[in-house]
């Protein structure tokens, strides 16, 4: 019995001295647990994330990646168009961005003749590179810290509206404070609690260089959007030319390619598992701190009603795309833009009750608060939540309208084009405008015509006018709705004639009588336009549009004022430096690793696909995963060149780097600062990281650099560009 007694003891003694063992592993693993959430300000890394990031692999300093003494790896990324990111990666100007985000450039520049989105481009020389007129790229050259110039003596005492044109004033001043060859933009961080000054450079001059045919570029298209495994090769390439100083300049034969301060060097070898990576780019928008009533109106109205309006619209499009490849070209990019957005919408609604947001935003509120009763210092109160709350409730019904006039109404393109011509009849309303000033406007509006008739279809504008009146007439209520519609709305006949008159009768839908109009327009023949239906209709939803926008403007200003007492107060028990400012286009790092993710129960997605995944898909569904004939002998012949190794070419990764919209086209990069892939992409499982981020769900999607390098070598054939 001792000896039973002695064994026991001498196991719980192990047992014991196991589990302090154990517990002690976790508490250190719960300290170095990297947390991979975060879009960093890149003039902050060396004060802020700098140590975690070198414990994590990184190789470089934070003056490698930022520096406003010395070229930087931030002299290498730029702002690509309005809403992307792109990369420079040679000493001759030429950028990586995505083929999505040069989608509407390349589909601007096709002709069914030269039809550059179906068949791929590659430039045999300089000469052959094509011009993007209104494309811009933007380098940001510094950033500096205004808070202390733009709140100076602002406090709670001044009213909303004084506080925005006195921040407005000095942010103008600041912005013009620079040198004419450069733009100053300011930019508020933390819901107005914190100002940040960027001086940029923009070239313009920006030209066409290559891309592969669409099949590669948008490799499984909205099938598989959003969705993990890809097999996308989704980059295209453009080149920055710059005048004999090399200063951004205005198109001319005689510019040359730019010579940047900074080009990123390619890794081809590869990537592995738990690498660490950072993307480095412009994301647009997140609401990580947005209030738990805010995210309740978007979960439960914003979302569904604007899938809905977006489900409308892209059936037809959907319908009259595969019917026509005029149609099929012209509609590509709007398509994809649609498509895109509405998929995210759908993911984030399965993500918010899958993760069960809603009420995890709600019990840490309720915890944040216990904090602040605490605390003296702050100036929140605890009913801040019930008090934005109570302003929300008042925005729901102009909300839903309001998505009815920015993402249906707006989609019909013979209705919104007349907002183009409200300049011309303005002048002509003026009695003092001259012929000159008509003439100038008409121009603009003959050259902006031209474009509009090019990529527009009136049949199938026709139709999702049907669809969407439809809609309106039975989920908006009557009075967000013109007369002129409710009475046509009595019933679908009547809705039907009504929308069959518009377009019988509207000068603007005959392209020859519009551009011959416009070119010897003189000032009477306005009221041709005055009298037009359609814009008749379009002033119509502007007088009703008119009136929800400043009642929204004032509703959500109360909302910024209560997101701001909360957003200071949280920087203010913010100790240690945690909280990164939402994304709203400006120049971020996040950083993470390659990284395997366990979606659900039973199944595991691996870090990387290959080429032979590409013809899995091809092989189960052809219509879906089109594959040309030289691409598929080049992978069932193992063709790879230095790209693959061991007979495997890696196509796309993913990795534990938190990026959303703006990020695409940013670059993956490595440890030591190589170029290892381009971001283009999230897995659906985690996008609700604009809102909460769920560490084990949240991925981004990458096409590796060398799947890219083995498309312009093996497949293009264009040896030059390597």
């Amino acid at each position: 019995m001792q000896r039973l007694f002695n064994f026991i003891k001498q196991f719980l003694k192990y047992f014991f001295s196991k589990l302090i063992g154990l517990t002690s592993i976790f508490l250190f693993l719960s300290v170095v647990v990297f947390g991979r959430e975060g879009m960093w300000m890149p003039q902050l890394l060396k004060e802020l994330n700098e140590k975690e990031m070198k414990s994590m692999g990184m190789k470089l300093s934070a003056e490698d990646i930022f520096s406003i003494n010395h070229s930087s790896l931030k002299d290498a990324i730029v702002q690509f168009g309005g809403g992307c990111t792109g990369e420079i990666v040679s000493a001759k100007g030429l950028l990586i961005t995505n083929h999505h985000c040069g989608f509407s450039q390349i589909q601007s520049l096709s002709t069914i003749e030269k039809n550059y989105l179906k068949d791929g481009f590659w430039a045999n020389d300089f000469e052959d590179e094509i011009p993007c007129p209104g494309l811009t790229v933007t380098f940001i050259r510094e950033i500096s810290d205004v808070t202390e110039i733009i709140l100076k003596d602002i406090d709670d005492t001044l009213n909303e509206e004084s506080r925005v044109a006195l921040i407005r004033s000095r942010s103008d001043s600041i912005e013009k404070s620079i040198p004419i060859s450069r733009k100053g933009i300011v930019r508020a961080f933390y819901y107005g609690n914190k100002y940040y000054f960027f001086n940029t450079e923009v070239f313009t001059d920006i030209r066409f260089v290559g891309a592969p045919p669409q099949d590669i570029g948008k490799f499984g298209g909205e099938t598989d959007n959003w969705m993990w495994p890809r097999h996308t090769g989704d980059f295209s390439l453009f080149r920055i030319y710059a005048d004999k100083d090399n200063l951004p300049a205005v198109f001319s034969p005689e510019n040359v390619p730019y010579k940047p301060l900074q080009s990123l060097k390619l890794s081809i070898k590869g990537v592995k598992e738990n690498d660490f990576v950072f993307v480095f780019g412009f994301p647009g928008r997140t609401s990580e701190y947005l209030l738990s009533p805010g995210l309740d109106l978007i979960e439960n109205q914003t979302n569904p009603n604007r899938i809905a309006i977006r489900e409308n619209r892209l059936d037809v499009l959907r319908e009259e795309m595969a019917k026509n490849d005029t149609v099929k070209l012209q509609y590509a990019a709007k398509f994809s833009t649609l498509e895109n957005a509405y998929k995210k919408w759908k993911g984030e609604e399965i993500c918010f009750n899958r993760f069960d947001v809603l009420n995890k935003k709600r019990e840490e509120e309720k915890q944040v608060i216990e904090k602040f009763k605490k605390n003296s210092q702050l100036i929140s109160d605890t009913t801040i939540v019930d008090e934005y709350r109570l302003i929300n409730r008042k925005t729901k019904e102009l909300n839903y309208a309001n998505d009815f006039y920015a993402d249906a109404f707006s989609g019909i393109e013979f209705l919104s084009v007349w907002n183009s011509f409200k300049p011309l009849v303005k002048l002509y309303n003026d009695k003092s405008s001259s012929d000159s000033a008509i003439k100038v406007e008409a121009d603009r509006l003959l050259k902006g015509m031209r474009w509009f008739y090019k990529s527009s279809s009136v049949a199938v504008d026709k139709k999702v006018c049907q669809s969407i009146f439809t809609l309106a007439n039975t989920k908006l209520d009557r009075k967000f709705l013109p007369q002129k519609f409710n009475e046509a709305g009595r019933s679908q006949d009547h809705l039907t004639e009504f929308i069959n008159k518009l377009y019988k009768n509207s000068i603007v839908v005959d392209s020859s009588k519009t551009i011959d109009l416009l070119a010897k327009l003189r000032k009477k023949d306005i009221t041709k336009f005055i009298k037009d239906p359609f814009y008749q209709l379009n002033n119509d939803f502007s007088v009703i549009f008119s009136g929800i926008t400043p009642q929204l403007t004032s509703l959500n200003r109360e909302l910024n004022v209560v997101q701001r007492r909360w957003m200071h107060d949280l920087l203010k028990l913010d100790t240690k430096n945690k909280l990164f400012p939402d994304a709203n286009s400006t120049l971020r790092i996040s950083y993470g690793k390659i990284e395997r993710m366990k979606p659900y129960d039973g199944v595991l997605y691996d870090y990387f696909s290959t080429a032979s995944g590409i013809l899995e898909k091809y092989m189960i569904d052809p219509l879906n995963y089109p594959v040309s004939s030289r691409l598929e002998a080049l992978i069932r012949t193992k063709d790879f060149g230095a790209y693959g190794k061991n007979g495997v070419l890696t196509v796309n990764f993913i990795a534990s780097t938190h990026t959303t919209g703006g990020n695409s086209g940013s670059p993956c990069i490595n440890a030591k600062g190589e170029l290892i892939g381009v971001n283009f992409d999230r897995v659906w499982e985690g996008v609700s990281s604009d809102y909460y981020y769920e560490d084990d769900y949240s991925r981004n999607v990458c096409v590796d650099i060398r799947y890219i390098l083995f498309i312009i070598d093996k497949f293009g054939n264009a040896e030059r560009l390597i």
